[in-house]
């Protein structure tokens, strides 16, 4: 037998049910719209820290019965009058126990407790994704993933809707794309409500107010969830687990995202919004971040509807070069999800559209990129699909010109010592 350790703590049965009574009146306490917004937020994260507690209690379903609606019912708020769940300003109260709550929901594990109440969150998540801001509707997001994957619900109304959705966010794109980078707005605070009175269209903005006192205060605004590029990445992943989920229901909506994906890969801000001094780096990154997630999309359904694809196959192939040769250099990994991507699409019979263009895939600069991680780490893969591609095309006539661009190429790799091995068995192989 095990010697007990000198300092553990033993708590009695009585202790642990009046540990459980406390959460579970912290519970109620949220659902109290009487109670001040700081109190509330202060009970929830109490929660939050003892939540694994609360979990491997013998307590956590009676738990469960007692905190999921008042949780469901703090998220609900904004229905009234006072519209509480339109926060976007990070500092608020009010905002960090909404996220707080929503990342306590994406924590509880999706075993049987918790399966009775799948139904209701997932609707209230599919509700919460449309109004709420960027913050929140990641996390919506991410519940929405993990109980599809764990419980596989029967497709509901919501899955259409959704679906609906989505496609209207890459419509609005063209139009929120020009309004980010060509003429970005500035966004300022009511004195009043200490409300925005105008939302950055994605990401976050930091304003300065002034407080009661006089004293100065620096403020987070965030952007609304559904003009949010961070959530246009995550939308595509979503829509594939849906068609996995429901494929006979979604099929045909699914088929009416591809021109949708086309006109998203094609953008591109204007080369004088990019050599601004202005232009906002961080959110040019998030919006080649959407599109490259946009294109995996597509890499994923493109056998499936590789007829309707071939209908757009030049904004295809203008939208792929686009991409990379626009792709961040500082962006190692964009740049190989966007290689991975590129890689299924070439596996296609498509790859044909891709032969008058080879002469730009054999350029470093634009296949590779600059970047000298990038250049390091991603030769092995850039070459491997580049070889694939030639080997699939040799039977295509080709210009002298561009045989003799791919000798040049292989001859400087078979010198350049420096390379990996695969590289040089690739030049090889090309």
């Amino acid at each position: 037998m095990a010697t007990p350790t000198p300092h553990a703590t033993v708590i009695s049965p009585q202790d642990l049910l009046a540990q459980m009574n406390k959460y579970r009146s912290y519970a109620a306490i949220l659902a109290d719209t009487n109670q001040q917004d700081e109190h509330r937020l202060k009970v929830a994260q109490e929660i939050s820290e003892n939540f694994e507690s609360i979990v491997t209690s013998g307590q956590y379903q009676s738990f469960l019965e007692h905190a999921i609606p008042r949780f469901l019912k703090v998220l609900q708020e904004g229905k009234t009058v006072l519209e509480r769940d339109t926060i976007f300003v990070q500092e608020n109260p009010i905002q960090q126990l909404r996220k707080l709550l929503l990342e306590i929901i994406h924590r509880i594990p999706t075993n049987d407790h918790f399966r009775i109440y799948v139904s209701k969150v997932l609707s209230l998540m599919f509700q919460l994704i449309e109004r709420e801001n960027e913050e929140n509707v990641l996390v919506c997001l991410r519940i929405i993933i993990e109980l599809h994957k764990q419980f596989r619900p029967q497709i509901q109304p919501e899955i259409q809707h959704f679906l609906h959705m989505v496609k209207q966010i890459y419509k609005d794109l063209p139009a929120n794309m020009n309004a980010m980078f060509e003429k970005p707005i500035n966004v300022t605070l009511d004195a009043a409500t200490g409300q925005p009175v105008v939302l950055p269209l994605s990401g976050t903005v930091t304003v300065q107010t002034e407080k009661a006192d006089g004293s100065k205060e620096t403020l987070t605004v965030l952007s609304k969830g559904i003009n949010s590029l961070k959530v246009l990445a995550e939308l595509p992943i979503i829509v594939v687990l849906m068609y996995q989920l429901y494929k006979q229901n979604v099929h045909s909506a699914v088929s009416e995202f591809i021109p949708l994906i086309m006109n998203t890969i094609v953008l591109t801000p204007s080369a004088q919004a990019r050599a601004s001094p202005q232009f906002n780096r961080e959110l040019y990154v998030d919006f080649v971040a959407a599109q490259i997630k946009t294109l995996s999309f597509l890499a994923y359904i493109i056998r499936i509807y590789q007829d309707s694809v071939t209908t757009y196959a030049n904004q295809m192939v203008k939208g792929m070069l686009s991409l990379l040769t626009n792709c961040p250099q500082e962006v190692t990994h964009l740049r190989k999800e966007l290689l991975i991507a590129a890689r299924h699409i070439l596996a296609t019979d498509l790859r044909n559209r891709f032969v008058p263009h080879i002469d730009r895939l054999f350029d470093e600069k634009v296949l590779i990129g600059t970047g000298w991680t990038t250049r390091e780490t991603l030769r092995p893969l850039a070459y491997s699909t580049l070889a694939d591609l030639v080997h699939h095309v040799r039977q295509l006539p080709l210009a002298y010109s561009t045989l003799a661009d791919l000798v040049h190429h292989v001859r400087q790799h078979l010198q350049l010592s420096d390379l990996v091995l695969a590289v040089h068995l690739f030049s090889k192989n090309l």
